[in-house]
């Protein structure tokens, strides 16, 4: 498997220092990519890194909705960043462990100050705490899921955010490839509602979908 296929926090500490030996020749553009920020952890694949980067860039939403934040180094990360280069916008991310959400927290204030005004931490689970800010909301212009192992859960999910979604709003997903997008996969791919973007799959990535609403 080539050393860019998956990102610099998921190798191990031999190829963590293969890494830093080369990486000084690698394009700056792919070598961020790769390893987002080198304090904080974070997970996604290269290619579901650029995919979800380049949408937010590109479609510049204004209110984003994450199920799964971890440490904040993988998604939370480069969403967050491309709201900040777009000028404005804000991600709303959950995570349901205390102790990474509290990380992920301590990680932005310590690491990422800048991308503060972009980002609000939430900590529970995504169907108990976000449908009050929904309807506080009104509307989401993007959402990204990738929480539980669980293809109920995912379906659940997307069914919450659904009645907010207009048209143009982004659903990115991770794991397209795996069980936990079972029920939400068929569901969308059969929709007319519904067109796909952008697709990363094996071995560049274990499945990342970009959709929009038409």
């Amino acid at each position: 498997m080539s050393l860019l296929v998956q990102s610099y926090h998921a190798l191990s500490e031999a190829r963590q220092r293969r890494w830093r030996l080369v990486r000084r020749w690698v394009p700056r553009q792919v070598r961020w990519l790769y390893e987002g920020c080198l304090e904080v952890p974070g997970q996604l694949w290269y290619a579901d890194r650029k995919l979800l980067y380049g949408a937010i860039r590109e479609h510049k939403p204004k209110t984003v909705f994450e199920v799964g934040t971890w440490y904040g180094g993988g998604s939370t990360y480069f969403i967050s960043q491309a709201l900040h280069e777009n000028g404005g916008g804000v991600l709303h991310t959950i995570e349901e462990n205390a102790e990474a959400h509290a990380r992920a927290k301590e990680n932005y204030a310590r690491h990422l100050p800048h991308l503060l005004p972009h980002v609000v931490f939430h900590q529970g689970k995504s169907t108990e705490v976000y449908p009050a800010l929904l309807r506080e909301l009104g509307a989401v212009d993007a959402v990204f899921l990738d929480g539980g192992q669980d293809a109920q859960q995912t379906l659940t999910e997307f069914e919450m955010f659904a009645p907010h979604m207009g048209p143009q709003t982004l659903l990115l997903a991770h794991d397209w490839d795996n069980e936990k997008m079972a029920l939400l996969r068929p569901k969308l791919e059969a929709s007319k509602e519904w067109k796909l973007l952008a697709c990363a799959t094996a071995p560049e990535s274990v499945g990342f979908v970009v959709w929009q609403k038409k």
